[in-house]
């Protein structure tokens, strides 16, 4: 897989007063990059707005809402809604050992301890308590939820491309 030029890092989802501020949902573990001056990619762009870049922020519980200096109305905020904030990869914040970002996990073969390939990951979810991994198999048959812990997952192998996972019980059923 090729390695992307950003990382998503929230979703906006509506605007918030009249002064041009947005709601976001962030997709990030470090919630500390929503600061003033931060800037960000805006995807997909707008034909005026390519970059955002953060004049205020306000963390309201697990809400956040933004205001950002190129947005001054209501009406400009509404054109961002649905429209992801990015930043450029080298700016990502290092993950400790044995953790990953998404795009390195989407697209891995799923192999049981036996050798049994199950498919590969399409999507990971997050529940909160756990990321669950949706594993698609090669042939026919349903998608299956993998759980992303340690009881579940023995090892992820960046190198050959698989994910090594050990059946609990109730797993596959």
């Amino acid at each position: 897989m090729r390695e992307p030029r950003c990382l998503t890092v929230a979703k906006i989802l509506c605007p918030r007063g009249m002064k041009g501020e947005v709601q976001i949902n962030s997709l990030t573990d470090f919630p500390t990059r929503f600061k003033p001056g931060t800037t960000f990619v805006l995807y997909p762009p707008l034909p005026h707005v390519r970059w955002l870049t953060i004049e205020d922020a306000k963390f309201r519980g697990d809400k956040i809402n933004l205001k950002f200096k190129e947005i001054n109305d209501r009406g400009d905020a509404e054109k961002l809604r649905g429209h992801l904030l990015e930043i450029p990869i080298e700016k990502a914040e290092p993950l400790p050992r044995g953790s990953y970002w998404f795009h390195q996990i989407i697209g891995l073969e799923v192999v049981t301890t036996e050798g049994k390939s199950l498919g590969r990951v399409v999507e990971i979810l997050r529940t909160g308590a756990n990321d669950v991994y949706v594993v698609r198999p090669l042939g026919r048959g349903k998608e299956i939820l993998i759980p992303a812990i340690k009881e579940v997952v023995e090892e992820i192998d960046l190198r050959t491309g698989r994910i090594m996972i050990k059946v609990i019980q109730g797993l596959m059923e």
